[in-house]
């Protein structure tokens, strides 16, 4: 599981966590963002639609989110931010 580490007065995903999501985020920042942002459940459903169809580097993504709120959180705010969703 990542871990988030601290680096001044706001906390920030571990930088190998990023860079499995940098890759991600040009095309699907938009959809991630609202998935992310979306109940429990839901989050929930889109894990299992992903590991129907294969793809196991968005489960794991998607997974280790979900373990980890704080990082889910600040995922949420980057994309927000960062890349202007």
């Amino acid at each position: 599981m990542s871990r988030s580490i601290w680096l001044g007065p706001r906390w920030e995903p571990t930088l190998g966590f990023m860079d499995r999501v940098e890759p991600l985020l040009s095309e699907v920042r938009h959809d991630l963002l609202r998935v992310l942002s979306s109940p429990s459940r839901v989050r929930a459903d889109v894990i299992r639609q992903f590991h129907e169809r294969g793809d196991d580097s968005m489960v794991e993504v998607l997974t280790d989110l979900e373990a980890d709120e704080l990082l889910r959180l600040q995922v949420i705010d980057a994309l927000g931010g960062r890349y202007g969703a």
